[in-house]
């Protein structure tokens, strides 16, 4: 029986010394500036040259919410030097991008596609007859965020609405399977209690949700501030202009009762 050999010759993890990294992998212009630009510093720390191609995309969210890339919308309006190089192993190298489209007078976001092209690698060693080989090789790519932020653009982040809801807790399988069996018409969800809210953005900036500092203040001024741990999936969001997103994080038992909490504050650490 033929066998098939596979070498997997890259992988997408750093710590096996098969990486290149880019930084930032957030940057702004300013649109209404002449030749806004920004640096980005690609490095190497491996032993193989990384050719390296940089595209230009802008994301579309449909109405599911899905996000997919436009690829080559935005090459008018970004000047990158170099757009294709070759990294040198053990090695770092900057890449200047420039603004060069139209002054805006709203907000508008882009990516830069920073990507590792696939080479073709020789064969190191012949195989016994009756068998094949295939050379799976994964590559790196880093989509950047860009924002095009007219000078002086703020964010206005609040939150609008809250409340607690109870929503389906996650069951095991095999045992929600066999309740299935046994009660099909009787067998109760369970439910699982959660705190959700609404973070509102009514500025001409989009907001970034970074070090979020929640309180939930009660009608007799005192706070209960939420930890770090119950707002990991809160954390790091991004909130476009003129946009609202609801979050819901659990219930914890010494979270005040809900009919005694006035409103919930947020506070944010800018870029």
């Amino acid at each position: 029986m033929k066998r098939l050999a596979i070498t997997l010759l890259a992988i997408l993890a750093p710590a096996l010394g098969h990486a290149f990294s880019v930084s930032p992998m957030v940057a702004n212009f300013d649109p209404n500036t002449t030749r806004s630009q920004q640096v980005f510093v690609l490095s190497n720390t491996t032993d193989r040259e990384k050719p390296i191609e940089i595209s230009i995309a802008k994301p579309v969210v449909d109405e599911n919410g899905i996000e997919t890339m436009d690829i080559g919308n935005g090459e008018d309006e970004f000047l990158i030097i170099p757009q294709q190089f070759v990294l040198p192993p053990n090695s770092k190298r900057s890449v200047k991008a420039f603004y060069v489209g139209d002054p805006r007078d709203a907000e508008d976001t882009y990516r830069f596609i920073f990507k590792e092209l696939p080479v073709e690698l020789a064969q190191e060693e012949e195989l016994p007859e009756g068998e094949s080989s295939f050379s799976m090789r994964i590559v790196m790519q880093y989509n950047t965020r860009i924002w095009l932020t007219p000078g002086g653009f703020q964010d206005e982040l609040a939150i609008t609405d809250f409340g607690k809801v109870d929503v389906p807790a996650p069951a095991k399988t095999e045992v929600k399977e066999q309740a299935l069996e046994n009660e099909p018409d009787a067998t109760p969800v369970p439910l699982k209690p959660m705190l959700r809210f609404t973070v509102a953005n009514t500025g001409p900036a989009h907001g970034y949700i970074r070090y979020p500092k929640i309180s939930l203040v009660k009608k007799d001024g005192r706070r209960f501030d939420l930890s770090k741990e119950s707002l990991q999936f809160v954390s790091g969001q991004v909130v476009m202009s003129s946009s609202e997103k609801e979050f819901k994080i659990n219930w914890l038992d010494e979270f005040p009762e809900i009919k005694d909490i006035e409103r919930i504050d947020i506070s944010t650490v800018k870029r």
